[in-house]
């Protein structure tokens, strides 16, 4: 039984899709002033390097990197000029958001856009009637624009499609009108509900009609009285391992996920999965068995941009083509638009995965101070021979205080190195191994 939990009670409001006991989806949401995808813009375009196709614009409070190619055809592609564009990823610690200006908007039955010119059907529409779907709103679509129809379209009468297609043009034109007024580049469309947006996107992709919340929300079907739903539901616990590494999977494999500023990196272990089949049959089943769970990863930690599989060795060139086949059918059902790009020479799958927002790392974790995000931390004995160097390096001193960690003052008193100058000892109270010398006397 699949459900939805929502937690409004406190500023951070969080939304978490449950497979039974099984958290298979979740997102968190924040009083954010920086831009964030969905937004849409009046923008101007402050620089164009012709060389990467590319463009540089001001969003008024912000700058945005945007895509030549991502700019209408009717659209002057010149320093100075102006235009509509969305949010598509938010911006880094090394890049800028990133814009369209093929703007969407989105409604119940399809998503509208302008500046392109194709229609897309969802994929859990049935071919025969997606036919139908392409034949019926083809016609009254106009140049630049583009349809994406989404799922309950095939359920919907031709009429409230079209009458939905009717609303959405309208809605572009009056924000043109709109942007056309301003003098300056800035917000025009704001994202103040994306909360509940994103719970109708979960409602509808999943196919789940019970909503839980712990306070007051329009979807709810339920109300919970605890303050620590997601606590009760053991989802807390799931978002915290979302930090971890080690990842352990329920057939006795093993997965080790690591972010990197490149890619996202997962490496499958055998772990404690037993099987009686042959080699090549054992390691295909492991790895069949953490497909899955690969996905439940990717979505939990919210991973986009290349990742790489690096599955177990050993099968055989067909085993490698069954495994990708069923990943292309698992990627299939994926609310964020996932590409198998296929195995390596070397053995390693490679996907990606549409970005959109920043990982849940990245949300809720910062570098750490002491090792600078590098995992590692010098011994205590390195930073004695540190200590060592620079006093060894000082001349016509007679005096010094130094503070320095316990462990290092044992490391550097072993070393029986004696100076000319007289040592005051202080020490720190601080788990990572370091030395000051604060003062020193001539």
């Amino acid at each position: 039984m699949r459900q939805i939990l929502v937690n409004t009670q406190t500023t951070e409001k969080r939304v978490a899709v449950l497979n039974g006991r099984k958290v298979i989806d979740a997102r968190i949401f924040r009083p954010i002033k920086t831009v964030q995808p969905g937004q849409i813009y009046l923008a101007q375009i402050e620089k164009i390097d012709r060389k990467i196709r590319a463009c540089f614009v001001s969003l008024g409070t912000e700058k945005a990197f945007l895509h030549l190619d991502d700019i209408p055809e009717m659209v002057v592609k010149h320093q100075g000029a102006r235009l509509l564009v969305e949010v598509t990823r938010t911006g880094t610690k090394t890049k800028l958001p990133l814009v369209t200006g093929m703007v969407e908007v989105s409604g119940e039955t399809l998503v509208y856009i302008y500046g392109k010119s194709y229609i897309s059907v969802s994929k859990r529409i049935s071919d025969d009637q997606r036919q139908n779907l392409i034949k019926t709103i083809k016609p009254h679509l106009e140049k630049a624009e583009a349809v994406i129809l989404r799922s309950r379209a095939e359920t919907s009468s031709t009429e409230s499609i079209l009458a939905e297609l009717a609303e959405k043009r309208q809605f572009l034109a009056d924000l043109r009108f709109l942007s056309n007024k301003r003098k300056k580049p800035g917000l025009l469309v704001d994202q103040s509900d994306a909360f509940l947006q994103q719970v109708k996107r979960f409602k509808e992709h999943y196919g789940i009609s019970e909503v839980i919340s712990d306070g007051a929300f329009e979807l709810a079907t339920s109300r919970s009285n605890t303050r620590t739903l997601f606590a009760d539901y053991g989802v807390e616990s799931e978002l915290d391992k979302c930090l971890q590494e080690l990842v352990h999977v329920e057939s006795g494999a093993s997965l080790v996920i690591e972010k990197t500023e490149a890619m996202w990196v997962i490496d499958v272990n055998s772990g404690h999965f037993s099987s009686t089949s042959d080699k090549p049959e054992t390691i295909f089943r492991v790895n069949q068995s953490v497909l899955p769970e690969i996905l439940r990863q990717m979505r939990l930690r919210q991973a986009s941009g290349f990742i790489v599989i690096d599955f177990i060795g050993g099968m055989t060139e067909t085993q490698h083509l069954m495994l990708e086949t069923e990943m292309e059918k698992l990627v299939q059902e994926e609310l964020m638009t996932t590409q198998i790009v296929g195995f390596s020479k070397s053995g390693l799958m490679q996907l990606t995965r549409k970005k959109k927002e920043v990982s849940f790392e990245e949300l809720v974790t910062e570098t750490c101070p002491s090792c600078f995000g590098t995992g590692h931390i010098k011994t205590a004995v390195s930073v004695a021979y540190e200590l060592e160097r620079e006093l060894n390096a000082l001349n016509d001193v007679e005096q010094a205080v130094i503070v320095v960690t316990e462990a290092v003052l044992d490391q550097f008193l072993e070393l029986e190195t004696t100076f000319n100058c007289q040592i005051d000892w202080e020490i720190a109270e601080e788990p990572v191994p370091f030395y000051q010398i604060r003062r020193v006397f001539s």
